[in-house]
């Protein structure tokens, strides 16, 4: 069984010779561990926890890059297909049509984890949170932050996760260095309190686990491959954010890809 603070996760580490594969990896946040759960030759994405905390669920990818649902045993490391169609796994709790404000950007509410507020991005410039019943506004706060060169932010549906707790959100706008090979985002902290905004990390995706612990995967880079082969390989990485110290920590590194990370709940 899997404690709240342990995270799945794909990580691909890149071979010299031959080729790789993306497998299922677990990193616990208590003890600092890594542990790697699959080894069969496919790739492994979009990992989430079956209810009987026995189980990983998974898109498997054969050679043939054909894309479908499996079950991974970890007790025996057994796999099997579930006769499923692979998916796109988002966390995020997002909002019913009944619970979003007109106002909201398409595609950006998301329901607060006690259900009772609604979050979304009003005209790609500012931060609207609602009361999920009555759909009334809670607070507006304008985004106004600032690119590196002092310029601003461009209008753009900003995306929102909530801290467990409900008092803060981690707030994503279109990145600075982004592009369309990177996909990255520019991640804010902004405090349902003070309406203070507090910059935090870039990444290509984030998870809220715990309300001091925020996990996300690094921007993707080129990086050559070792032995004087040619041609070079996508990585990123995994990393471990601290809300109250506002530091951030690698949890791999190397030449290797990580994506997707997920909380298995208990």
């Amino acid at each position: 069984m899997l404690d709240a603070q342990q995270i799945i996760f794909s990580h691909r580490v890149y071979a010299a010779q031959g080729r790789s594969y993306q497998q299922l990896w677990i990193w616990s946040a208590d003890a600092g561990t890594l542990i790697q759960i699959s080894h069969a030759e496919r790739d492994h994405r979009n990992p989430t926890c079956d209810s009987d905390g026995r189980h990983i669920l998974f898109d498997g990818e054969d050679n043939e890059l054909k894309t479908t649902r499996w079950r991974l045993d970890r007790t025996t490391g057994a796999e099997e297909p579930i006769k499923a169609r692979g998916i796109t796994v988002n966390l995020a709790r997002e909002a019913t049509s009944s619970s979003v404000p007109m106002e909201c950007d398409p595609g950006t509410a998301r329901v607060s984890r006690d259900g009772l507020r609604v979050v979304c991005a009003v005209k790609g410039t500012d931060i609207l949170i609602a009361d999920v019943r009555t759909l009334h506004d809670i607070a507006r706060v304008p985004f106004g932050q600032h690119y590196s060169t002092g310029g601003p932010y461009a209008r753009w549906p900003m995306q929102s996760l909530w801290s467990p707790d409900g008092r803060t959100l981690l707030v994503g706008n279109y990145g600075e260095n982004g592009g369309s090979t990177t996909g990255e985002l520019d991640y804010f902290l902004l405090d349902l309190t003070t309406t203070t905004w507090t910059r935090a990390f870039t990444a290509v995706d984030a998870l809220w686990v715990t309300p001091t612990l925020i996990v996300y995967v690094t921007p993707r880079a080129l990086s050559p491959l070792p032995s004087g082969r040619t041609h070079s390989v996508w990585t990123a990485h995994l990393a471990a954010f601290d809300t109250v110290a506002h530091r951030a920590r690698p949890i791999t590194y190397g030449l290797s890809n990580d994506l997707s990370p997920a909380v298995c709940l208990p």
